[in-house]
């Protein structure tokens, strides 16, 4: 009894100390951290070690800044890394959270904790994801850390911000000596999105410096090469082959390679030698379909044909770092330069969130839409995201618009009628396009029960992305959301009517679309999925127009050619409902061997269900045609699904083999209706 009194004494005055020093420690530190802006030494200067390093390397990051004139106690110096250097591993929705190194009181904290518990948050004690501030030249200098979640620009009112940590340091117990340093060490970054020109943040007494200090991330070595033709070309026509060469990160590779360009067992060019992409410019005379091999890689094919039209292809929805929950270069490459040169797309379009989008990230989006845009080699358009219930993209006709102010109340926060009324009048007054995206997955979909009211405009929907297919509920496809997606484990398909066939099915005319929807500020990444728009020519409007038309199809990434037609109309065509027969035409040539083949249909009515009425599978080859005369069923919705043998290797979030898919856009027997 005695030892036990003992102990119990024991383990009250540890509790006692811990809860004096825990007190001891937080009054300490309430010293303001708004010290009043004032001017800096322009002489002050920062930089960064390593200065270079490679993608993906887990490694301490210095802030070295040197005061020429010295720094007083009492002042405030902030540092912050560009968020691509705060994520965990390689996803970007998982983030680093910074902390400040342990003390004693924390360790005697767990420590109690452990006692009484037996459990103890060992990271709280440990040197992870740490950041440390001392002043070489300075001994006796003490510091005092605060770290908050703000974005890394100042464009406006600070709004939420995931990944965004700025670190600020209150200078006590000495003054930093004239030619002195203060050294800001974050102990584990591991960025993997490659940047000649990283920025760091530094502010001192609330006064940022004129021009931020950088750091290079190198992208690595070849683990992959694509070969991109356009899809369509008119006989005699000059056109470009670009062969790029990418890292396992999706960086443009740094590694030279070399190889030959080939076409039907014809050698057209021998020994090139490029780092990261190489053009070659050829000419075909006669119509057909072709593809070219550059030492074993085969290109997608290029029809040429007296009537181009297409399809372009391109990434209607992605993010950089302006959205909170994104990561991005900014720099060399930035968003558009990645998509055009490291994807090879025809057209990009930069959707960041509406909600958390200052005005001046806003007004760089436009800045940046109008700068990019060359009609007949590279479209920009300019787009949100935005929800009400459920997620949203919307695209303007032009580089400029209004940040649309319904949008601002943020996605995913239940369904609010005021919002979309005034949506749906900011649509017809900005002439706006607006598809809706990753409808089945657990934490951000759509339902097309009736539950949910869509905006009278809508007519996209987003069938595949980097989070997985929409199509139909299926958890054990390799492309559902628990397989596929950017987030593994945290994403789950959702049982119910919340997908692309619910929709088609509950009677809305939507026409298919497939994008990345990356976080990364690399659209149009590869298996992350593209958008095909059948166009006479490479324009806004014309992109445009094609949407509205619903002259379009998705792909999980790879540039299939895909024709699927009845009675002469392409998809997103409505035939009339008194139509006795159909006459389907499908056609596909794809990047590797055709494996599936199939088109479904639904007939409205009561107890319906999706029915397949044309399937192929096996070694189908490189190409296809087939042409078929089935009774017409009256009111009813027709599709075609194409799958590839040989799926896609990605390594990024996981290493996955994903499944090569096109899906087109319906062909409506009859009159969908749209209207709850």
């Amino acid at each position: 009894m005695k030892k036990r009194r003992i102990a119990k004494y024991i383990l009250i005055g540890v509790a006692v100390l811990f809860i004096v020093g825990f007190l001891w420690q937080r009054i300490s530190r309430m010293e303001t951290f708004e010290k009043k802006a004032e001017e800096i030494n322009p002489n002050i200067t920062a930089l960064v070690e390593p200065a270079v390093m490679p993608a993906h390397v887990s490694a301490p990051i210095r802030v070295r800044i040197a005061f020429p004139d010295g720094l007083k106690r009492g002042s405030n110096i902030s540092t912050q890394l560009p968020n691509a250097a705060l994520t965990y591993d390689l996803s970007y929705s998982l983030t680093k959270t910074l902390q400040k190194p342990a003390s004693i009181v924390d360790v005697i904290g767990v420590a109690i904790g452990y006692i009484f518990t037996g459990r103890a948050d060992t990271r709280e004690i440990m040197l992870w994801d740490t950041v440390t501030v001392t002043s070489p030249d300075a001994p006796k200098a003490k510091f005092s850390l605060r770290i908050r979640r703000l974005q890394f620009d100042d464009v406006g009112k600070a709004a939420a911000e995931r990944h965004g940590q700025r670190v600020t340091a209150v200078l006590k117990g000495a003054d930093i000596p004239p030619g002195g340093e203060v050294v800001m060490t974050y102990s584990t970054t591991t960025p993997w999105v490659a940047s000649g020109a990283f920025p760091v943040r530094v502010d001192v007494n609330k006064v940022r410096m004129a021009q931020d200090p950088t750091f290079v991330v190198e992208a690595g070595s070849t683990a992959s090469r694509q070969v991109i033709v356009p899809s369509s070309v008119r006989p005699g026509e000059p056109f470009k082959i670009e062969i790029i060469s990418r890292d396992k990160y999706d960086n443009l590779s740094a590694s030279e390679d070399s190889v030959n360009l080939s076409l039907d067992g014809e050698v057209l060019d021998e020994m090139i030698l490029y780092t990261g992409r190489a053009e070659r410019v050829v000419t075909l005379d006669e119509p057909g379909v072709y593809r070219f091999d550059v030492s074993g890689t085969l290109s997608n094919p290029v029809r040429i044909t007296d009537t181009p039209n297409g399809p372009w292809w391109g990434d209607l929805h992605s993010h950089n770092a302006w959205s909170a929950d994104a990561l991005s270069s900014l720099a060399d490459p930035d968003h558009y330069t990645y998509a055009r040169d490291v994807s090879a797309l025809d057209y990009a379009a930069l959707t960041n969130h509406v909600f958390g989008l200052e005005a001046g990230y806003w007004q760089k989006t436009q800045d940046w839409c109008e700068s990019y845009n060359a009609p007949g080699e590279f479209v920009t358009i300019l787009g949100f995201e935005g929800g009400i219930g459920y997620h949203l993209d919307g695209y303007f006709p032009t580089c400029s618009g209004p940040a649309i102010e319904s949008q601002r109340y943020g996605a995913g926060r239940g369904m609010n009628e005021d919002k979309l009324t005034a949506l749906e009048e900011d649509i017809d007054r900005e002439q706006m396009i607006v598809a809706t995206h990753h409808t089945g997955i657990g934490w951000g979909g759509a339902n097309f029960d009736g539950s949910h009211r869509f905006p009278r405009q809508m007519r996209h929907i987003e069938i595949f992305s980097a989070h997985g297919q929409s199509e139909m509920y299926d958890p054990s496809d390799p492309l559902s959301y628990e397989n596929a997606g950017s987030t593994p484990g945290f994403s789950l398909s959702k049982r119910g009517a919340h997908y692309v066939r619910d929709a088609w099915a509950a009677g809305m005319k939507l026409f298919t679309l497939a994008a990345s929807d990356d976080h990364n500020g690399q659209p149009g990444k590869r298996a992350n999925g593209l958008t095909a728009i059948m166009a006479p020519e490479l324009t806004r409007d014309a992109l445009l127009q094609s949407m509205r038309d619903g002259a379009m199809y998705g792909t999980t990434g790879e540039r299939i050619l895909l024709d699927f037609s009845a009675n002469g109309q392409p998809m997103g065509s409505v035939l009339s409902e008194d139509v006795t027969e159909l006459d389907f035409r499908l056609e596909v040539h794809g990047t590797a061997g055709i494996s599936e083949i199939e088109v479904y249909r639904y007939v409205f009515g009561e107890d319906a269900e999706w029915e397949p009425v044309f399937h192929r599978s096996g070694d189908l080859g490189l190409d296809f045609e087939a042409e078929w005369t089935a009774p017409a069923v009256g009111h009813a919705i027709y599709y075609a699904r194409v799958e590839q043998a040989a799926p896609i290797r990605v390594t990024i979030p996981t290493l996955q083999d994903r499944p090569v898919r096109a899906w087109s856009s319906p062909i409506w027997v009859g009159e969908p209706e749209i209207d709850w």
